[in-house]
């Protein structure tokens, strides 16, 4: 089986192919400098060179209170890392990352709930591509936090000022404290 860094990182045939859809729902248009896959063989030396492009105000540590949630959205990054911080039934009650099926074929505003909910044991990582719409969902009680980081391979289009990642403002409720 192919590792992350060759599925979804590495600069080679078929890189853009491979890369979720950004927000206007089309591939990325310049891949990566074609000497990278050399210089970077791993993607923890992709992480030492700085060759990521990270979510904007990411890594973070999210915050959600009473109430709290994280709008419905996709990351259109190459890969998404969340880490619950706290423990379900024990610091929370509902909550939750929520999913719905389909993909790049799901729009960022999903009708009904998601397919699949998660609710993992802190310490527990959710890994799950860019083209993934998800939430984080109403906590009803006590606090949850979670550490996310959301990344793909920099490439000479990727903005100057770093601003990627979410292209739309998510809804998000006065009792979310990410960032």
């Amino acid at each position: 089986m192919p590792s992350l860094h060759e599925t979804l990182f590495a600069p080679r045939e078929g890189w853009r192919e491979r890369q979720p859809r950004n927000a206007q729902g089309s591939q990325p248009e310049v891949p990566p400098p074609p000497d990278l896959a050399e210089r970077c063989p791993s993607l923890r030396d992709l992480y030492m060179a700085a060759e990521l492009e990270w979510s904007e105000g990411e890594p973070a540590i999210n915050v959600y209170t009473s109430d709290g949630y994280f709008g419905a959205h996709k990351d259109h990054l190459a890969l998404t890392v969340l880490i619950p911080l706290t423990a379900p039934s024990t610091d929370f009650e509902g909550g939750g990352t929520g999913f719905w099926a389909g993909n790049s074929a799901v729009g960022e505003d999903p009708r009904g709930p998601p397919d699949l909910v998660l609710a993992p044991a802190a310490g527990t990582a959710l890994l799950f591509g860019g083209d993934v719409t998800h939430a984080g969902l109403p906590v009803a009680g006590g606090l949850r936090s979670v550490f996310v980081a959301s990344f793909s391979t920099r490439t000479p289009a990727s903005p100057p000022d770093r601003v990627h990642g979410l292209q739309m403002a998510p809804s998000v409720s006065p009792q979310f404290g990410g960032g």
